[in-house]
């Protein structure tokens, strides 16, 4: 009987499709990147990757949260006897000049890259400012990631040519917080600097995030001899530390809200299925991979196409590149595109 009882009780899992670890395929050999991936959901995509026997390399800025993942996840991985393993890097992505420096050499520290998840991101917090001079969600959710895997792209076309058919895959983590967005289209710098709401704030990179991925596929994966997908998720209402950005912005009101949506919400384990699905799966192959390329999921075996007017709008997509194309020549004195 009690094989019939769900596994969770978290009200937003149980309306959600899964997509169980246990599911995901045995990855030897194979080599990922999880941005953020020393907390939250970050840190479950990391452990189920590392478990099914990957090698994980995570990013993130703390250096207690980042040893504290890479033991913890290395302790379990010993005692399960899984081959995988996970090792931390810091990095500030506030500071798309270390950012940019990073990316570089660790495209020439490791011989290969299968999967990268973008998942590191500034949640519904205030309005602030980098080093930059850039409003920080928009530099650390969008623009430190159009960096990082614009870096390592020729290594995953490399890695692609000898992986298995469609496995090299690169995962963003969106949001249906997108919806959220002002009407802004990333016209420019002055545009996303303008001080703004928490949540608009946080909405309009979660639209620059499916507006990124589908502009990977369109403009760097199309003439790819071997298929790479590029795919944007949502991990659906989760309980993690990002939650507490409500309280920052919102005061009382805000901490009601993160009470509630941790109340209703899936737990992190389970938050990162959409992205797990999405980047291991074998569900998506060789013979519909097509079907997936470039679109935006709210979670796993979804369907696709559901995302806002907004994210589908190509001068807002245009815009995005152009606008992130501008800022890597401004800054870093190299224009990536």
């Amino acid at each position: 009987m009690s094989s019939l009882l769900p596994d969770t009780t978290n009200l937003s899992t149980l309306m959600s499709k899964r997509f169980r670890p246990e599911q995901i395929p045995d990855l030897s050999g194979r080599v990922a990147l999880v941005t953020g991936g020393s907390a939250g959901i970050g840190y479950w995509d990391t452990a189920a990757l590392a478990q099914h026997n990957a090698t994980v390399h995570i990013v993130s800025a703390n250096p207690d949260h980042g040893k504290e993942a890479e033991a913890s996840i290395n302790d379990a991985l010993k005692q399960s006897g899984s081959k995988g393993s996970v090792k931390w890097h810091q990095l500030d992505m506030m500071h798309l000049k270390k950012v940019d420096e990073w990316s570089k050499k660790f495209a020439q520290e490791v011989d290969r890259l299968d999967i990268l998840i973008a998942n590191a991101g500034i949640g519904q917090a205030p309005y602030g400012m980098t080093d930059d001079g850039l409003e920080r969600h928009f530099e650390v959710n969008n623009l430190a990631h159009y960096v990082i895997v614009l870096r390592l792209l020729d290594l995953m076309k490399k890695t692609a040519e000898s992986a298995p058919p469609t496995s090299v895959r690169i995962v963003t983590q969106s949001s249906e917080m997108h919806r959220f967005a002002p009407s802004d289209n990333f016209a420019s710098k002055e545009e996303i600097n303008k001080e703004g709401d928490g949540v608009q704030l946080y909405g309009r990179t979660k639209v620059g995030l499916i507006v990124f991925s589908s502009e990977l596929a369109r403009r760097k994966l199309a003439d790819s001899p071997k298929p790479i997908l590029s795919i944007s998720v949502h991990p659906g209402m989760v309980d993690t530390e990002v939650q507490t950005a409500w309280g920052e912005s919102y005061g009382m009101v805000g901490k009601v809200i993160d009470k509630l949506s941790r109340t209703a919400g899936k737990s992190a384990e389970e938050g990162a299925e959409a992205s797990l699905w999405a980047a291991t799966s074998t569900d998506i192959n060789e013979g519909n991979w097509k079907e997936f390329q470039g679109k935006y999921y709210t979670e796993p075996y979804g369907k696709p196409d559901t995302e806002s007017n907004q994210a589908k709008d190509q001068n807002v997509a245009n815009n995005f590149w152009k606008l992130c194309a501008d800022l890597t020549e401004e800054i870093l004195g190299e224009r990536l595109e």
